[in-house]
């Protein structure tokens, strides 16, 4: 039995010294930096040494910041591929020092970067956490900007953006129960007033390709924002400005994922993009225009994306007049002076709008729920309109072959709330198809069908070869009331499903 045992244990050594050595993973702490507690006055040096070393490490490491109130300058990071953790959003906190350097000063007003790539010595940025590339998760903590626009940096104006990400290669982000909150700030030098801070969480294609002007990389990959709350700036959630294109991208996206937005400008600007896919749903945002698709973007897309806009709730907070809407998307397929005056030409429409299951409350006469310019093909059904009255619950400039069915518009009182040059008809009607309006330049509405929920609900057409079907017929100026068209039944429900193509 000894010299039995004693073969078997060198027959199983000899093994064991042939066979390859094994590959043994690290273990879940060592991907773990830990950021040591907030200092009390200058903390950016141990964040940006957190963050480089979970580069060095690679793919799945956690930059693991502490409860307490950070104070930092720019932090920038290229090819992060981990996760940049607080310990929630009531106990970590980062708040900028004032006073951030911006170098090189930028080109004008509205933040052109220089034509610079950022970075901590000669390029920095007006943004306070910059990621460049990468796999990137961003999670419980908070981003507070107290300092006003004249403090915030030497160059003025205020802070572009909390949390920024671009990038020269598809990127994958998610941000996941983040606060930002800013400040109110009416300053003459402010770039975002009345707010001291530009953008909280934006995805945008400004990273200079050359020194050429306007020459940037676009920006693709997949993004998602869930469960996060942002109040008191310009733009809340932008997945906006410049070259977005091949995108995916959910704001929102579950009953229980909701972001809320409080007291924005624009609580989210999905500006152009081209072959992207948008789901904005289960969204609470006040402001000026709590959702807003198109306009704004030097880009000329060369074909179209899909925006799936439901289940959201949209609060109106302020007078605005145009532009100034619960939803509104811009195409411009015709003309916009604003592409024009930079020397570009709009193209095709490229907006495919498919809008159900939303609440919006008009607060101030001078809103609309819905506004939708040179769009095709625009999908606007079950959903429900409120407010004090105003231009109108849905208006329809430019649009074709447009379907708006089912929307509960009967408690939006269409007051007559003012005019506007060209647009002489508005808060006549509940639902207005508007006329050519020179002034954009967009055409007539045409091709669109209108279904009302109720026969009471009012529409004033004044495109070409529209059909409109239940509801009561108003002319202009004299309000006539023309007999009821016939009455059909709509589904309480629409059963649209976004279907999301995979990324190319």
């Amino acid at each position: 039995m000894r010299r039995f045992l004693a073969l078997l244990v060198a027959g199983l050594l000899a093994a064991s010294l042939a066979a390859p050595a094994a590959v043994v993973a690290a273990p879940p702490w060592a991907k773990i930096v830990q950021v040591q507690p907030p200092n009390g006055t200058d903390d950016t040096s141990n964040i940006q040494k957190a963050l480089d070393k979970c580069v060095q490490k690679g793919p799945g490491c956690t930059v693991q910041l502490q409860a307490g109130h950070y104070l930092s300058k720019q932090l920038v990071e290229y090819e992060f591929h981990g996760t940049f953790r607080g310990m929630g959003e009531d106990r970590t906190i980062i708040q900028p020092l004032p006073g951030l350097a911006i170098v090189p000063a930028w080109a004008d007003t509205w933040g052109m970067t220089g034509f610079c790539q950022p970075n901590l010595t000669d390029c920095l940025w007006p943004s306070l956490i910059t990621f460049v590339d990468g796999t990137i998760e961003v999670s419980d903590l908070a981003i507070h900007v107290t300092a006003s626009c004249d403090t915030a940096t030497d160059f003025g104006g205020g802070l572009w953006s909390a949390i920024y990400f671009t990038g020269q290669y598809p990127i994958d982000v998610s941000v996941d129960r983040v606060s930002v909150v800013g400040s109110k700030d009416s300053s003459p030098n402010c770039w975002f007033s009345p707010y001291n801070l530009g953008n909280g969480v934006e995805f945008a294609g400004y990273l200079p390709r050359s020194s050429t002007w306007f020459d940037e990389y676009p920006i693709s990959g997949r993004w998602s924002v869930r469960n996060s709350t942002l109040s008191t700036m310009l733009w809340a959630i932008s997945p906006s400005d410049e070259a977005i294109e091949n995108a995916n991208v959910t704001i929102g996206g579950s009953p229980g994922a909701g972001n809320r937005i409080e007291d924005a400008g624009y609580g989210i600007p999905a500006e152009t993009a081209q072959n992207s896919v948008f789901d904005i749903s289960y969204n609470y945002a006040s402001g000026v225009t709590p959702m807003m698709v198109g306009d704004g973007s030097r880009y000329v897309p060369s074909s179209p994306s899909q925006y799936f806009i439901h289940d959201n709730t949209f609060v109106t907070t302020a007078p605005g007049g145009s532009w100034a809407d619960g939803i509104l998307l811009v195409d411009y397929p015709n003309g916009a002076s604003w592409l024009q005056t930079v020397g570009l030409t709009p193209g095709n429409p490229y907006i495919r709008a498919k809008i159900w299951h939303n609440t919006i409350r008009v607060q101030n006469p001078l809103n609309a729920g819905i506004e939708a310019w040179d769009t095709v093909g625009t999908v606007v059904t079950g959903n429900t309109i409120t407010g004090a009255g105003g231009y109108d619950a849905i208006g329809l400039y430019g649009l074709t072959k447009s379907v708006i069915s089912g929307n509960n518009v009967s408690d939006f009182p269409a007051a007559g709330a003012g005019t506007m040059p060209g647009l002489p008809n508005l808060g006549v009607a509940q639902i207005w198809l508007a006329p050519a309006v020179p002034e954009a330049p967009s055409p007539a509405a045409a091709h669109d069908l209108v279904v009302c929920a109720s026969r009471h609900d009012t529409v004033l057409d004044e495109g070409t070869s529209n059909k409109i079907v239940g509801c009561t017929l108003v002319t202009a100026p004299a309000l006539t009331v023309a007999p009821a068209a016939p009455m059909v039944t709509v589904p309480n429900k629409f059963n649209l499903k976004p279907m999301r193509p995979p990324l190319p």
